[in-house]
């Protein structure tokens, strides 16, 4: 399980987008280092033990994406998925990040790839205007392109028939409705970083900040083990993140102009401090 989603900031001409990301095992998330891409493109993957790509990611163009696990109905047959290796979903992620510098260029090469991978996924690529949102199963596609305002998503499917009913997962509806409240009053990087340590259901699986704690039966024990937020206007490219935690209890990182001077600071704990990375404020 995750939450996801995108905020425009419209005084400096830039977009923030943003990922928590939750797992069933506890896992070690890897410290993020700028990798060399296609051609003059460099990228700054979010990276941990055991996968194949990056869980979320941001390159020298302002191009990220943050990707969300997409649940279907019970009674839904997933078709066997294309896993060569110009087909798995990591390496095309990686792609969006290594390969474009566009997020519609981006966006049109996932909607390509989706048509032959047959497993549920909803992705959102972004870049310093633009956003554009994908769910997709079993070579269905539906895209929606957002330019204003702000976007989040948790894990079931809004525009596709098939997605996983209320009944049957409470906490991808809760946290989707809770997110977008917290949107709707603060849509900037404040209401990011309150979304983000948001514990309105208190540390249970209901809630977008989790915690290792026993779901009720019809849930999984997901929880809370990194975080990521990325800034990106014309000309910068700033990312506050904590791993192997969760934003409540582990203090954020950041690392300023990630492709310029690239200043690494570690334990920015203050809201202030993490707005003003995030808007490029005085």
């Amino acid at each position: 399980m995750c939450t996801i989603g995108n905020v425009f900031v419209p005084a400096t001409s830039g977009l923030i987008s943003f990922k928590q990301c939750e797992l069933k095992d506890k896992t070690d998330f890897l410290l993020p280092e700028v990798a060399q891409g296609a051609g003059d493109i460099r990228y700054f993957p979010f990276l941990r033990v055991g996968s194949k790509g990056p869980w979320a990611g941001v390159n020298n163009y302002g191009v990220s994406f943050v990707a969300a696990d997409n649940y279907l109905a019970f009674n839904e047959t997933v078709g066997n998925s294309i896993r060569a290796v110009d087909q798995d979903i990591f390496a095309a992620c990686t792609k969006i990040i290594s390969d474009f510098k566009t997020a519609e260029g981006a966006k049109e090469y996932m909607v390509d790839f989706y048509k032959g991978f047959d497993s549920p996924d909803i992705l959102l690529v972004t870049d310093s205007t633009s956003a554009y949102f994908i769910e997709s199963f079993n070579g269905n596609i539906e895209c929606i392109e957002r330019t204003e305002q702000f976007f989040a998503s948790t894990n079931h499917m809004r525009m596709l028939y098939g997605g996983v009913p209320y009944g049957q997962n409470h906490s991808t509806y809760l946290r989707l409705a809770r997110a977008e409240e917290i949107l709707q009053k603060n849509s900037d990087a404040t209401g990011v970083l309150n979304l983000l340590r948001d514990q309105y259901y208190g540390d249970s699986v209901f809630s977008i900040c989790r915690v290792d704690r026993s779901p009720p039966p019809q849930e999984q024990p997901y929880y809370t083990q990194a975080t990521a937020i990325m800034y990106a206007n014309e000309t910068t490219v700033n990312c506050v993140y904590q791993i192997n935690g969760n934003p409540r209890t582990n203090p954020y990182s950041s690392v300023i102009d990630i492709f310029g001077t690239a200043q690494m600071k570690t334990g920015v704990a203050s809201l202030p401090d993490l707005v003003r990375l995030l808007t490029l404020k005085p």
